[in-house]
């Protein structure tokens, strides 16, 4: 792979980690004000035939987010295991990335889950225009003490998220990151042990009592896989299939028409199978394929993904604090339900970056600062 490759590969892994939170958000506006699109409940019905025809679709993979975390993790595989395997000294670098792998995702993690507290504490916002998801979210009550724990153990340790929903995901990235670490030691020594302990792991799912947590790992298994042993893909055409087919299964939806006869197979698993499916497939198809990689190398994308952990820890209170009193104010000027939705959808997405913006610069650097001074205190790396 040569410094050209290597560049796009890289950027697309930004981008795509950018549009993959793009897909969260949206997510959360659908379930906001459109659950239809989810339809995760029997109470939620269509606002209009729009809605009941995207839900039926094959076109939903825009804002699936269980689809888009999946790739997240795919994409901490192949990244990490990226850095490991091009330093000069792998095994203490895996030493200095186990130091810096906690307090790199916590401190940004903590201070989201104060910030989400304290916009919900100090503020009371009327959420009864919005649809029941935004109601709870506008309505929990948690405590300073809840936030605290939540943003520096619960989530990391129980994938405990009752304050800021979307930390959940920070136990999977923590253990995924632990767990390729241990993996790439023993192959730094032994690649045989290594490939059996590979083999093995997708059989150890009576161990979890946790599907997210034992299909995140595996998603981390698979992202490293992809860059020890993934193939370019020469033709553009079946990339472009690869990816087709893994943006399909990213917007799977049980009650859909478009997947009922995947239902009529893996019956209430169609939603959770299909979107770990589509991580791999979208990740894969695009890091080797050279002409998806450098489609998705353009600096609009690259930019949000570099700010796009930011995004994804202050998305609901941005949510909270713009996105449902801008929504309350255009109802109340006697717009209709659906101009009111996407006016204050536009105004929260620019809300959104330009706080993700400020919060990359000052709190995800000084996360990034702190665990490295760690890292050389106690490794010397």
């Amino acid at each position: 792979m040569d410094d050209m490759d290597k560049s796009n590969k890289l950027n697309a892994v930004e981008s795509i980690r950018g549009l993959a939170c793009l897909a969260v958000v949206f997510s959360h506006l659908s379930l906001s004000f459109y659950p239809y699109l989810h339809h995760f409940e029997d109470h939620d019905q269509p606002q209009n035939a729009l809605i009941y025809f995207i839900h039926h679709s094959p076109f939903a993979f825009w804002y699936s987010g269980t689809a888009a975390v999946y790739v997240f993790f795919v994409l901490s595989g192949f990244i990490l295991s990226y850095v490991i395997c091009n330093s000069r000294q792998p095994r203490q670098k895996i030493k200095s990335m186990l130091v810096k792998r906690y307090p790199r995702l916590a401190i940004p993690a903590f201070l989201s889950c104060i910030l989400l507290w304290a916009a919900l504490y100090f503020t009371d916002f009327n959420s009864s225009q919005a649809q029941y998801w935004l109601q709870v979210l506008a309505h929990q009550d948690s405590t300073l003490s809840q936030a605290i724990y939540e943003g520096t153990l619960g989530s990391f340790l129980f994938a405990e998220s009752s304050v800021n929903w979307v930390l959940w995901t920070m136990q999977v990235e923590l253990f995924g990151s632990f767990l390729l670490f241990f993996l790439l030691y023993i192959r730094s020594f032994n690649s045989f042990i290594f490939f059996v302990l590979i083999f093995l792991f997708p059989f150890s799912f009576h161990l979890f009592a946790s599907q997210d947590l034992y299909l995140g790992l595996i998603s981390f298994i698979l992202g490293s896989l992809i860059f020890l042993y993934g193939r370019v893909i020469p033709s553009g055409i079946i990339a472009i299939l690869m990816l087709t087919l893994g943006l399909y299964l990213a917007g799977a939806h049980n009650t859909s028409m478009a997947y009922h006869w995947i239902f009529k197979v893996l019956d209430n698993k169609t939603y959770d199978y299909c979107n770990f499916i589509s991580g791999f497939l979208i990740v894969y198809s695009i890091l080797m394929s050279p002409l998806l990689s450098k489609a998705l190398d353009r600096p609009v994308f690259v930019y949000l993904g570099k700010l796009s952990f930011s995004i994804y820890l202050l998305h609901l209170m941005i949510l909270y604090l713009i996105c449902l009193p801008v929504f309350n104010l255009f109802i109340a000027y006697g717009l209709n339900y659906d101009s009111a939705v996407i006016l204050a959808s536009l105004i929260c997405l620019l809300a959104i970056l330009a706080c993700s913006d400020v919060y990359s610069r000052y709190i995800d650097r000084f996360a990034i600062y702190v665990s490295n001074q760690l890292s050389k205190y106690m490794v010397g790396m």
